[in-house]
Formats: structure tokens, C-alpha cells, sequence
């Protein structure tokens, strides 16, 4: 019994290490490729949880050269690990703060959720949240003007106290937005779905440079009711023929999105490469940092939360098995990034990311 036991263990470790190989190759193959190689990126955490655990058991036991296995494929990709957790953060010095640009990345969720109760008890809407955290420059995705949401692009700038902003309004009258403290030089769309998956970039004039920001919506899966009450009630005795079914049509959802993301960061990554000016990068990417698509954005920009980030960034619970950072601000190697943090407020489906950075000359 105990030889049958140890082989099952045996099995479930070396299928939980390869996994892990498989999750480090999806960010770079692209799904135009594999397509299915994305759903281990999805899975990276749980992966290397087991991994973690099947170690520790060797190490603990007799048999402690098994632990080799999880061990050597866990270090191979230590540098995916840093895109989840950091230990130490990097605060702002306060002789910086003055020339320093407070920038937000905010899927906002069509601003369903006004007024919002939050852990505290207290009430907080999107706009007091915003004015609050003294930002110079907000990206916004899943923005919305439309008549019934009561929010016209100019009111927002009154809001917001930011005479400045380029809003594209890609579908159904709503799309992407970026306020700013700064004057706007230039701004152009990149790419729209016709949905609120879009791209832009807007230049702005900033301390006497032009920094470029880019704001990006990726290919949302687009999960109707019966798929959301699914992935939030995962744990289940049993599942019937609609389960069934509901489940099926996830992974084809999930897998058409991944192939349309892979596209449109072609198209965004070109872009980034021919601007003439420091980058700052927000948006809602649709998928983790073990993932195609963080990975050809990326490309030599910095990540603001391995830059200065403490702990675990989370931005987006997909259901009860999987909480996933999946929005993001990136910027140019010129930029250094201080004070990463999401904050913890109830105003949307995602939380914000935030960051303060600092142009290096």
C-alpha cells in the first residue's frame, strides 16, 4: 500500500513539474501556435503550489533525491515567480515626489458601481477615489458615455479637475480614456474591435519632455451569466449535462480570446518599438503575467509592480480556484517606478494599479 501510495505521489509530481515547463514555454509560443498552451499560464500558481509541496514532502521524507525534480524545474523559472510576489517595494524619496508622475490604470467597469460600501463601512464612488489618490495621469478602460450611465467625457474632466484627455469610444459608446494633469501634443488610436477592446497612445508634454502613454484594452473572454455562476461555484458534487456544456464553451472562449490577444499585441508591440519617446504603458491586458501576451508587451519595458511592488498583486478574481494580476503599468527603462500598490476598493469587477515614476536623465 505504501508502494502504491508513493508511486501516485511519484505521478502527480512529475506531471505538476511538467506543467510548470509547459506554463514557462506559453509566454513564448503564441497561441496562433498552441493554442493551448495558455491554460498552464492560467494555471502557474496552483502549479508551482504543488511543486512547492511535493518538495517539501521529499525533503521531509527518505527519499529526499525526489525533491530534485520540483526543485530544479522551480528555479529554472524563478524570475516568472517574481512576477507574482515581491519582498521589498521601493518607496518614493520625498525630494522626488515634485517631479514625480502619479499614474492609475482603472478598468472601470462601464462605472456600474457609483456608490460603492466598502470593508470599512464607508461609501466611495469611482470620482472620490480618483481625487483622492492625487493622480496625474488615469487610464481608464471600459469607460462609458453612454446616456444612460450619465458620464460625458467633459464632465469627467470637470470631475477630475484634468482639462486634458483623449477618449476613444470604440463601442457602443464606450472604450478607453486617459485624463491628464499635463497638456496632450498628440494622440492617435491604434486598434479597435469595435467593442471596448481598443489601444491608444496619447503624448504629453511633461516637465519639459514628452513621455508617450499607451492605453490598452486586450481582448476581453466575455463570460455570459451562467459561465460567471459556474466559475464562482466551481466546487461542486456534481455536475450535470449543462455544466457540462457551460464548461466546454469557457475553454473555447478563453482560447478565441487568447488567439485575438496574440494579434493585437503585434500590432501594439510595433508601436512601442518606434516611439521617439519614454513609454508609459496601462491597461487591462485579459491575462496573467505567465502569458503570450505580457510577455511580446513587455518586451524591455519594466513592470512598476517587480519595480517597486510589495507582496502579492491581485487585480481580478476569475471564479473560486483563481484570483490573477491581469492589469498593469509598464514604462521605459528611463522611468523608474516607486510606491506599486492596488488598493483594495469595491468601485469595479478589477481593482486599480498605481504607481508614482520618476523620468531618470
Amino acid at each position: 500500500m505504501k508502494r502504491i501510495i508513493q508511486i501516485i505521489l511519484i505521478i502527480i509530481n512529475v506531471l505538476a513539474a511538467s506543467g510548470l515547463l509547459a506554463a514557462y514555454c506559453c509566454c513564448r509560443i503564441s497561441p496562433e501556435t498552441v493554442w493551448w498552451l495558455g491554460f498552464f499560464g492560467l494555471a502557474y500558481v496552483p502549479l508551482l503550489a504543488i511543486n512547492v509541496c511535493c518538495m517539501i514532502f521529499w525533503l521531509l521524507g527518505k527519499r529526499k533525491r525526489y525533491a530534485l525534480l520540483s526543485a530544479a524545474v522551480i528555479l529554472s523559472g524563478w524570475g516568472f515567480t517574481m512576477r507574482y510576489v515581491q519582498f521589498f517595494g521601493r518607496e518614493l524619496p520625498e525630494s522626488e515626489k515634485d517631479g514625480s508622475i502619479k499614474t492609475i490604470s482603472f478598468n472601470v467597469h462601464m462605472f456600474h458601481q457609483k456608490d460603492t460600501r466598502q470593508e470599512d463601512g464607508s461609501m466611495l464612488n469611482i470620482f472620490d477615489f480618483f481625487n483622492r489618490s492625487g493622480a496625474d495621469v488615469i487610464c481608464m478602460q471600459e469607460f462609458s458615455a453612454s446616456t444612460g450611465s450619465a458620464v460625458r467625457p467633459e464632465d469627467v474632466s470637470r470631475r477630475l479637475n484634468m482639462p486634458d484627455y483623449h477618449v476613444e469610444l470604440t463601442g457602443n459608446a464606450a472604450g478607453i480614456a486617459t485624463y491628464s494633469r499635463f497638456p496632450i501634443a498628440n494622440r492617435k488610436l491604434i486598434y479597435s474591435d469595435k467593442t471596448t477592446n481598443a489601444c491608444m497612445y496619447t503624448d504629453l508634454l511633461i516637465n519639459g519632455d514628452t513621455i508617450r502613454v499607451f492605453n490598452i484594452h486586450l481582448k476581453s473572454i466575455g463570460f455570459g451569466i451562467r459561465q460567471r455562476n459556474l466559475l464562482n461555484h466551481v466546487i461542486k458534487t456534481e455536475y450535470d449535462n449543462a455544466d457540462v456544456k457551460t464548461i466546454r464553451g469557457i475553454i473555447r472562449q478563453m482560447a478565441e480570446a487568447s488567439l485575438r490577444r496574440s494579434k493585437q499585441v503585434k500590432a501594439v508591440e510595433k508601436h512601442i518599438l518606434e516611439s521617439p519617446y519614454p513609454v508609459i504603458l496601462c491597461g487591462d491586458f485579459n491575462d496573467p503575467p505567465v502569458s503570450y501576451s505580457y510577455q511580446q508587451i513587455r518586451g524591455k519595458l519594466k513592470d512598476a509592480f517587480m519595480e517597486s511592488g510589495r507582496g502579492m498583486s491581485t487585480t481580478y478574481d476569475v471564479g473560486q480556484l483563481s484570483k490573477q494580476r491581469i492589469d498593469y503599468i509598464l514604462h521605459s527603462p528611463s522611468l523608474t517606478a516607486y510606491g506599486y500598490e492596488s488598493p483594495r476598493v469595491r468601485l469595479s469587477d478589477h481593482y486599480p494599479v498605481m504607481c508614482r515614476l520618476v523620468r531618470r536623465k
